[in-house]
């Protein structure tokens, strides 16, 4: 089965991979820059598409204590990942 991709498409996708890569470097040489809390989370990618990956298990939270009501944390780079994962099934199973 071939894919088929417009050129806009191809550069697009080209264009959003870079963008994760750098998300992937930053996470490496600067962790805590890559954290956000859950409300950030919630306000930069959408509360219910959160919700949608962690359900999935494309992202996972982590809690900075062992406390049931300390803050949850969520890497950036992992939300945009999934992003781009669902961006890639939509064009793949087109």
């Amino acid at each position: 089965m071939a894919i088929v991709l417009e050129l806009y498409e191809l550069k697009n996708l080209c264009m959003e991979m870079s963008e994760l890569g750098a998300a992937q470097y930053q996470k490496r040489t600067a962790p805590l820059q890559d954290e956000l809390t859950q409300r950030e989370a919630y306000s930069q990618f959408g509360e219910a598409r959160v919700k949608r990956f962690v359900s999935a298990g494309l992202v996972s939270g982590q809690r900075d204590g062992r406390c049931k009501n300390s803050p949850k944390r969520y890497s950036r780079a992992e939300l945009m990942a999934a992003i781009e994962a669902e961006k890639m099934v939509a064009l793949v199973n087109r």
